[in-house]
């Protein structure tokens, strides 16, 4: 991440990272030195010196009866991002009851690009399901093609979270992972390739149901608890007639 993007993403508008900069370079500086710095006018500097004065971000002096600006420690911004972090969890219950009783909340989401199937994952580690169920693909394990954690799995272990994996044959989930189904907290059921070998991966957890489309760089998250129930009874029922086919690791 460029500087100016994490000033833009922490609330800083273009002007005041161009005069929060300027004066963390020259401090201590004055409202008629950052005008030659910046080429900015002069009410325009004042007004952001003062809100970031406000904030702050900068501290005011005097030096030889003169007004002089020094940019406070730039640990400060982490300071002001721990202390959002803070509040935001403290807000976290009240906003979480306006988001469940909105009737209008979106029920599906779709995402696209090169963190999209990560977006799934994180939603999991977000819901915290007893289990998720999964239909599997090899594609999973390209990890810098999709840009996907290769610590996925080991964190989901260790929030305890469960899995179900329906698999094919000669697949890593057969050859690496089914081996370690204790350890995983996993069951993992390998089925004939020339009868399951998909493309997509298909998770279902809480009541959500997710898509991860590595082909084409996007997922998709079905919120519905009945979607999500029968989604779950298909799987339960795939897994019994998968198990007669089932191929022994």
């Amino acid at each position: 991440m460029k500087l100016e993007d994490f000033l833009s993403h922490i609330g800083f508008k273009k002007n005041e990272r161009v005069i929060y900069l300027a004066t963390l370079e020259n401090s201590p500086t004055s409202a008629p030195e950052l005008a030659r710095k910046t080429g900015l006018p002069r009410t325009t500097i004042n007004l952001i010196l003062k809100h970031l004065v406000q904030r702050g971000f900068v501290s005011k002096t005097f030096f030889k009866k003169r007004v002089r600006f020094v940019a406070e420690p730039p640990q400060k911004l982490i300071e002001h991002l721990k202390s959002l972090v803070q509040n935001g969890q403290e807000l976290l219950p009240e906003l979480q009851a306006h988001y469940n009783e909105n009737d209008c909340k979106p029920k599906i989401l779709f995402y696209e690009g090169k963190h999209a199937v990560q977006k799934v994952y994180d939603d999991t580690f977000l819901e915290r399901p007893e289990q998720i169920l999964e239909w599997n693909t090899d594609e999973y394990f390209n990890f810098d093609r999709h840009q996907v954690n290769p610590h996925y799995i080991d964190k989901r272990t260790r929030l305890g979270i469960k899995t179900k994996r329906i698999a094919g044959s000669g697949s890593r989930w057969q050859t690496k992972h089914a081996l370690y189904d204790e350890s995983e907290l996993s069951q993992t059921l390998i089925v004939p390739k020339e009868l399951f070998w998909p493309d997509i991966g298909i998770n279902i957890y809480g009541n959500k149901v997710a898509f991860l489309n590595y082909q084409e760089n996007m997922s998709v998250i079905i919120e519905s608890k009945a979607i999500a129930k029968t989604m779950r009874q298909i799987y339960e029922l795939n897994w019994i007639l998968a198990n007669k086919k089932q191929i022994k690791n």
